[in-house]
């Protein structure tokens, strides 16, 4: 028994020894100085082609799915990445995309009539650079060339974006400022009365920053060439993406005090034409009003033009999700073209 435990302590110390000296003789030379990574850095360029969604006041977080498919836009990407070593690296992107929203897809839809009448719009082009560090979860080889088939990945970081919130004037409007149909800016219009005596909000700026996190996948096509697949939301420190943040503003102080364009971009509940479908809006609009308790059945005596205005007591607040900030989501397919790492010749002495 003692020899059995004498050879059993023998083997044991062997395979110790010989595990230690592999795993070391991979980190330290023999001189015992930290042996360099193996792995040959690298960079990369992709281009990102894909589908772009906004989730806010207008485009609901809580009905995603419905939510999602019927505001689906574009969006353009160029990407810089540095591999540090098998699990991560760096990436700074450059991304031009487009997100929208309508009040009036809610149309017939029970539960969120208000918002139907409230009758917003919107057009957003979004300029973003985004920095990301990238995880690998399945490690790159020493050589790119030889890099595995499918690498999954996760990414998080910081983005700087510009952009800049626009509707369609009115149909039949008759103001001097634009002509109808016309898409303006709405920052400049302070819709919601930012900056007015009374109004506690200030005008939001157009320059705001987001937070990018998501996951993607890239396949090895050839030697340098991967085809991408990324999904990414950018949780913004904004609620102005679609122009709508806080309260309804008088219809009069806007008038009055900023311009006619200001109030009637600020109130479109009364629009007899939906300004995007043309859709004729009237007969819901009454309809809504007669649930309110106006007696207003009669079209001959009652049109558009005189219905009561929307404020927080007959519309609800302009802001339908005050809790969350405006987000988008960025789907995109890339082109990966990997760059040889330069060669460096060994110095002659």
């Amino acid at each position: 028994m003692n020899r059995r435990i004498f050879f059993f302590l023998m083997l044991l110390t062997l395979s110790s020894s010989c595990f230690a000296q592999s795993f070391f003789s991979k980190l330290l030379n023999q001189d015992g100085s930290r042996r360099k990574s193996l792995y040959e850095r690298h960079s990369d360029i992709s281009f990102g082609f894909g589908a772009s969604n906004y989730y806010g006041d207008i485009v609901l977080l809580s009905r995603p799915v419905p939510s999602t498919l019927q505001n689906i836009n574009w969006n353009l990407a160029f990407d810089f990445t540095r591999h540090f070593n098998p699990h991560f690296s760096g990436r700074v992107s450059l991304t031009w995309a487009r997100i929208s929203g309508d009040d009036n897809k809610f149309e017939d839809i029970a539960g969120f009539e208000r918002l139907y009448m409230r009758n917003l719009h919107f057009r957003n082009d979004i300029q973003e650079l985004a920095v990301t560090g990238v995880y690998n979860l399945v490690a790159q080889s020493r050589s790119y060339r030889n890099r595995p088939k499918v690498i999954p990945y996760v990414f998080a970081g910081i983005a700087l974006f510009h952009h800049n919130p626009e509707a369609k004037a009115p149909k039949d409007y008759g103001g001097t400022e634009t002509s109808p149909g016309e898409w303006v800016s709405l920052q400049p219009l302070n819709t919601e009365g930012q900056g007015l005596p009374n109004y506690t909000d200030q005008p939001y700026s157009l320059i705001n920053v987001s937070v990018p996190f998501g996951a993607g996948v890239r396949y090895k096509l050839n030697r340098n060439l991967d085809l991408g697949f990324e999904v990414g939301l950018r949780y913004t420190f904004t609620d102005y993406l679609d122009d709508i943040g806080g309260a309804i503003a008088d219809k009069g102080d806007l008038q009055t005090q900023i311009s006619n364009l200001s109030a009637a971009m600020g109130h479109r509940e009364n629009e007899k034409f939906a300004a995007l479908t043309g859709r004729d809006r009237e007969a819901i609009a009454r309809n809504y009003y007669v649930s309110k308790g106006f007696a207003i059945s009669d079209p001959v005596l009652f049109s558009p033009s005189s219905f009561p205005e929307l404020d927080e007591s007959l519309g609800g607040a302009r802001n339908s999700s005050p809790k969350l900030n405006d987000i988008y989501m960025l789907t995109s397919f890339k082109i990966i073209y990997h760059i040889a790492p330069s060669i460096k010749c060994p110095v002659i002495r």
